[in-house]
């Protein structure tokens, strides 16, 4: 700004100096002359000091008392009006308004050194998702998070050597951020099988930014409160974590809430993992081994495999219902897997057949272990259906997210209802 009016008074005032030069000559040549009201005008805005070097250099106007008297004087009143003007900025400057337009300016510059100062990158994620040391990388998600912020000043109240000035933050809708940014972490951190390792800031970041290119939010506007008190040096803003909140419109304290992400929302990731796992991953989660207790060597692995793999291709979800009541929750949810009790109904209606025959009579123990044991493992090739079960969960939140607990009855509804196969198998005549 400076550099553009500084840039503007040395062109205004070469322009008048040339004006009054061209002027002269034209009048030695009586040839029509230059309006002394151009030559006023280009004075009043800012070039009186070009005209007056003319009028000297040039020996022009200067026995025209408008000129003598009017140029000078109009130079005199713009020098008092900068002057003033200097005296206001340097009022301005000192104040706490400026205080805070200085550091807003440069949150909204980028600047990584103001940010830090105000905002810890730490702060910017939950302590109970990530961990680890920030890197470099992590400026360029933040310059993105800062990319629309704006602010507004609103008004000041000073008391002696203190102040308070509220400003209008405008930036993305955090809390939408945060719910979208808390799943996506959940995806990336959720596991069938638990393990050790943490999400790292690095990581977090690399999330954050990702899913800040991903998505277009709406801008929001929250209030900033700056506690100001006067020094020696001049005004300063006493940060604090409210203030470091307030900055950022909320995110740290959305990223810190244990109910950012409905239960809804964290079952589905949660059972979207399942759907994901493949059938050496079930088989590894339900820790199957020789699952139908054949204690047959030559089909067991056989049929074992032969389960999971229906169990991949069958297993799905539907949440009917969810409701959330202070720290407890319920959800109804419809598990979808392979039909055990169609499956074991054929199985016996195939083994019955076999015991009517004359063979299963002949056939040793061996024999009638491998005929059984093959008859099943068709019967699982052999299925086409699915089964859904019903079944209700309950949930509690620990005060730092939702746990989700998978009890027997869930298992139970993944295997494909086996209590109610069984049930079924004992019962088909």
């Amino acid at each position: 700004m400076h550099t553009v009016l500084i840039t503007y008074i040395i062109l205004v005032n070469l322009w008048g100096f040339v004006l009054m030069g061209i002027d002269k000559r034209k009048a030695k040549k009586h040839l029509w002359r230059v309006p002394e009201r151009t030559l006023f005008l280009t004075a009043l805005f800012l070039g009186s000091i070009g005209i007056l070097v003319g009028m000297r250099v040039f020996r022009h106007k200067t026995k025209h008392r408008s000129f003598t008297f009017g140029i000078p004087a109009i130079l005199i009143l713009q020098l008092a009006l900068l002057v003033a003007l200097a005296a206001l900025h340097r009022r301005q400057m000192g104040s706490p308004v400026r205080t805070v337009k200085n550091e807003l300016s440069l949150i909204r510059e980028l600047d990584s050194d103001t940010i830090q100062s105000y905002i810890s990158f730490d702060n910017l994620t939950n302590s109970h998702i990530a961990s680890g040391a920030i890197s470099a990388d992590t400026a360029e998600a933040v310059a993105l998070f800062f990319k629309q912020f704006r602010y507004d000043i609103q008004d000041v109240e000073i008391n002696d050597n203190t102040a308070t000035v509220h400003v209008n933050i405008t930036n993305l809708d955090m809390r939408a951020l945060s719910q979208d940014l808390c799943a996506e972490i959940l995806k990336q951190t959720v596991a069938i099988y638990p393990s050790e390792e943490e999400m790292t800031i690095n990581g977090y970041y690399q999330l954050l930014h990702d899913t800040l290119q991903a998505n277009d939010y709406p801008k929001t506007t929250t209030i900033a409160t700056f506690h100001l008190k006067q020094e020696e040096s001049g005004w300063v803003i006493l940060a604090d974590e409210t203030l470091e909140d307030e900055l950022v419109s909320g995110f740290i304290s959305c990223m810190n809430d244990p109910y950012i992400l409905p239960v809804s929302t964290i079952l589905s990731i949660q059972l979207d993992a399942f759907k994901a796992l493949d059938a050496a991953q079930w088989k590894e989660y339900l820790n199957i081994e020789d699952l139908f207790a054949t204690y047959n060597t030559e089909y067991y692995s056989e049929i074992d495999d032969a389960y999971v793999q229906a169990l991949a291709e069958c297993f799905d979800y539907e949440i009917l219902r969810c409701q959330e009541q202070g720290d407890e929750a319920t959800a109804a949810v419809r598990i979808t897997s392979l039909d055990m009790p169609g499956i074991l109904t054929q199985y016996k209606q195939a083994i019955l057949g076999y015991a009517s025959t004359t063979q299963s009579i002949r056939d040793n123990s061996t024999a009638v272990s491998n005929e059984t044991s093959r008859l099943l493992l068709e019967a699982l090739k052999a299925h086409e259906g699915t089964h859904s079960t019903d079944i209700d969960m309950t949930f509690h939140n620990n005060g730092n997210a939702w746990d989700i607990y998978f009890d027997e009855t869930f298992t139970n509804a993944v295997m494909g209802d086996m209590d109610l196969a069984i049930e079924t198998f004992n019962t088909v005549a």
